[in-house]
C-alpha cells in the first residue's frame, strides 16, 4: 500500500474514529466539540492532500476486500470525486461550528447522538466520493442515508 493509498484510507477512517471519540467524550461538552472539530479539520487537510496527486494525473487506489471475486469494496480518487470530497469536508468544519452554538444556544437535548451521526455521515459521504465501482457506492451510499 502506498503513502497516498494511506491518505484515502485516513480520508474514509478519521471520521469514523472521530464519531467514536466523540461518543467517549460525550459526557464533557468541550472536549467531545474539540474532538469534532479537531476531526473535521484532519480530514479535510487529509482530503487537501489528495488534490496534487490528482493534479498530476494520478488516481490514488484503495482496495480493502474482495466480497465475491470481481466484486470489491474498493476506492479511487477521481477529479468530480475530490471536488465532492473537498467541498463535504470543508462544509464539515463550517457546519459544525453553526450546530455547536446552535444547539448549545438553544439547549438542545441528545448533542452528543447528533455529532456521532453527523461524523457517520461524513464518513458516507467521503465513501460515495472516492468510490471505485457501483457496490462500494452503494454500500456508502446506505451509510449516508
Amino acid at each position: 500500500m502506498s503513502d497516498v493509498s494511506l491518505v484515502v484510507g485516513l480520508c474514509l477512517l478519521l471520521p469514523v474514529l472521530g464519531a467514536f471519540a466523540v461518543l467517549l467524550l460525550g459526557s464533557r461538552p468541550n472536549a467531545r466539540e474539540t474532538a469534532t472539530l479537531l476531526t473535521a479539520g484532519l480530514t479535510f487537510w487529509h482530503v487537501w492532500r489528495l488534490l496534487g496527486h490528482i493534479l498530476e494525473g494520478e488516481r490514488p487506489r484503495l482496495e480493502l476486500l474482495e466480497i465475491v471475486p470481481g466484486v470489491q469494496l474498493a476506492f479511487e480518487v477521481e477529479p468530480l470525486g475530490l471536488l465532492f470530497a473537498l467541498v463535504a469536508s470543508f462544509l464539515w468544519i463550517v457546519t459544525s461550528l453553526y450546530a455547536i452554538g446552535y444547539m448549545r444556544g438553544h439547549n438542545e437535548k441528545n448533542q452528543t447522538r447528533f455529532f456521532f451521526f453527523f461524523a457517520i455521515s461524513i464518513a458516507g459521504t467521503m465513501g460515495v466520493a472516492f468510490s471505485a465501482n457501483l457496490f462500494t457506492l452503494f454500500a456508502f451510499y446506505e451509510v449516508l442515508t
